[in-house]
């Protein structure tokens, strides 16, 4: 059968779905059509590069649509492609989350070494849940529950940076650094419940609360703050890159960059640069003379050319010694299967957290909406009318659902990924097969372990190499939202300033809302004593000190001497006597220290429970790029009036095709 009339058969058939849709993966048959499909899908179209010698671009095969029927070698080959496409975005927060761990100053080394079980649970988690939301599955009432689309899910990078400081909080605070993950798994686990509910509300409704200038803000913030974290491991490392100044104002010297093999170097060396480049380099090459194939796959093909320079490179001591930078001690010591629940974290709850993840989860919906109408739109299907918003609809409770299965599978929040669509659109091949391929190639990535423990290996510097890249694909994509219709009239001008210029300026400068910013060390000193609302303000027991409320003192005669040094008291002591004075001892006293002078912060005997989480609660807000600035956003857009000249009116701008969640 040819692809086209393939196409014709689905587009012909009555709108009727089996049961979870299992229909789509059928069409295996012990032929060589069955199996290979030499006649359903044009190969050469995705495996010629485009060279400038070929004659241009190749004609793009027919579409074949999410009820398609696909032999198994084309759905394996499609399904790795979507895998491929999404796998940097799914091991970077469990990476980034757990090499917080991994600092000397904030050590905690159970959390640290589970870092390549992070990355496997991660990919497990993304393969299993994303079959609920391809599988669609109807429900009671007329509801349902996935999209029947290829939207495949993975960790959200919204809540990224919420994660990063209840983790490195809780460690900075002396707690245990597994407990604190466990703190913010348990409170995603409460807050997600707001998903649910939003799922059915009619997306109509969800469009005129949340238009693109609002949506699209968000997505550019979530962009641009992760961005800054990109660059802080291309330099070397996240942890000397925020503590280069702050170290050395504690201890005279800069915090040097571990995490990258057996080298240990200053931040923003050129070795480092070197290495993160490499990445960059080669994703340029791709994206200049590679297939659609490589060009789908670039980020994780990018990653691992990076990977292979590491590897075979070194860094050359003083002493003349010859440093990997790569360490292979991960990989060795791994097993060769794993699954979840190997590793498990106690459940608790955060308070100063769970107000910012609420917040987060209804951005989440917010983008989801945007996300499935883009995949409608490629797949061959309306984004408009009853059918999309069944999907809609479905896609929503499903990503509600799966938060809260992967929070159970100790894995941060999933959602649908957006660059999935941009596999779909170039391929041209929107069948469910190729989807629940991908979940294939996830699970079983995610259960070989070695793979996991590869990926955990990896180099600081070259994890930033493609972290950068990727994070500014979200801001680009913020971008492409806000200016999907065209249209920027005056109110939405001065929205995007207002919102923008607060988020990226946090960004640039989280001390603006906290005193240190996200420095630690002699940045702990600042956050208790200055900012917007310092420490120091919910502290209810400050420690204590004794001191000379009056000198001691040597009378001879009628003179007496106060300049008695307490070191010296003993010796002067005799000299008084000696002399036929009289000595008076010093007078000493007790008073509070309310001002953190050198101890890195710790200048709290006992906080205020609940001044502490409201305080620790608006600081999260105020220095989350994507909060202050979405809340803004969000406000301006309620408030404004709308002009006759503005033609960005409430509801429209469907265009969210490009909305990129993460």
């Amino acid at each position: 059968m040819s692809a086209e009339k393939e196409v014709k058969d689905v587009e012909e058939a009555p709108a009727k779905e089996s049961f979870g849709g299992c229909d789509s993966c059928s069409g295996v048959s012990c032929t060589p059509d069955g199996l290979i499909g030499l006649n359903t899908y044009d190969w050469k179209y995705l495996c010629i590069p485009t060279l400038p010698c070929m004659g241009g671009p190749a004609k793009s095969p027919p579409l074949l649509k999410p009820d398609a029927k696909l032999p198994l070698m084309l759905s394996l080959i499609m399904g790795l492609q979507h895998a491929l496409a999404m796998l940097g975005g799914i091991i970077t927060p469990p990476s980034l989350i757990s090499g917080d761990a991994c600092f000397a100053w904030q050590l905690d080394q159970e959390l640290c070494d589970s870092k390549q079980y992070m990355i496997s649970a991660a990919l497990i988690c993304s393969g299993l849940l994303s079959l609920v939301q391809i599988l669609r599955w109807k429900l009671v009432g007329g509801y349902t529950l996935g999209t029947g689309l290829i939207s495949v899910i993975g960790t959200s990078f919204t809540f990224l940076p919420i994660a990063r400081e209840v983790v490195v909080s809780e460690i900075q605070a002396g707690r245990s650094g597994m407990d604190a993950y466990g703190k913010f798994l348990g409170t995603c686990l409460a807050a997600s419940v707001t998903e649910l509910f939003i799922s059915f509300i009619p997306p109509r409704y969800l469009k005129k609360v949340f238009p693109p200038v609002v949506s699209g803000t968000c997505v550019c913030l979530i962009g641009a703050g992760l961005s800054v974290a990109g660059l802080k491991y291309w330099g070397g490392g996240v942890f000397c890159a925020e503590n280069d100044m702050s170290r050395a104002a504690a201890f005279g010297s800069p915090q040097i960059c571990t995490g990258n093999g057996d080298v240990a170097l200053p931040y923003g060396d050129v070795h480092y640069f070197g290495l993160g480049m490499s990445v960059m380099i080669f994703l340029v090459f791709i994206q200049a003379v590679g297939s659609p194939f490589m060009k789908n796959c670039s980020v994780a093909l990018a990653l691992f050319f990076g990977f292979f320079v590491a590897g075979v490179s070194s860094y050359t001591a003083e002493d003349g010694s010859s440093l990997p930078y790569v360490n292979s001690d991960k990989i060795d010591q791994a097993g060769v299967f794993t699954f979840l629940w190997t590793t498990t974290f106690n459940i608790g709850f955060y308070p100063p957290a769970f107000i910012p993840l609420l917040l987060g989860f209804v951005i989440t919906a917010v983008e989801t909406v945007g996300d499935i109408q883009a995949s409608c739109d490629v797949s061959g299907l309306p984004i408009e009318g009853p059918d999309a918003d069944s999907r809609i609809q479905g896609g929503l409770l499903a990503d509600g659902v799966n938060s809260f299965l992967a929070c159970l599978m100790t894995c941060p929040p999933n959602t649908t990924f957006s660059q999935n669509n941009g596999v779909i659109a170039i391929t041209r091949c929107a069948s469910r097969a190729a989807g629940i391929a991908c979940c294939f190639w996830l699970i079983l990535l995610g259960c070989f372990e070695k793979f996991g423990a590869a990926i955990a290996s990896i180099p600081d510097a070259v994890l930033g190499g493609m972290t950068t890249f990727l994070f500014a694909n979200v801001l680009v994509s913020g971008i492409n939202i806000v200016g999907g219709s065209g249209n920027m009239g005056r109110r939405t001008r001065f929205i995007l300033a207002v919102s923008l210029g607060v988020g990226v300026g946090v960004s640039a400068l989280p001390n603006w809302a906290e005193g240190g910013g996200l420095a630690g060390f002699h940045g702990g000193n600042l956050k208790h004593n200055i900012g917007l609302w310092p420490a120091k303000d919910v502290c209810e027991v400050f420690p204590t000190e004794e001191y000379e409320s009056e000198p001691a003192k040597c009378t001879v005669g009628a003179y007496t001497a106060a300049s008695i040094s307490h070191l010296l008291l003993q010796s002067i002591c005799v000299d008084c006597t000696g002399m036929g004075g009289a000595y008076t001892a010093p007078v000493t006293a007790t008073r509070t220290v309310t001002t953190c002078i050198g101890n890195n912060g710790n200048c709290c005997v006992k906080y205020n429970d609940s001044k502490k989480m409201w305080r620790d609660s608006l600081i999260i807000i105020m220095k989350t790029p994507y909060c202050i600035g979405t809340l803004l956003a969000l406000f301006l857009h309620l408030l404004l009036p709308f002009e006759t000249e503005d033609e960005d009116t409430v509801g429209e701008n469907v265009k969210e095709s490009g909305e990129a969640n993460m």
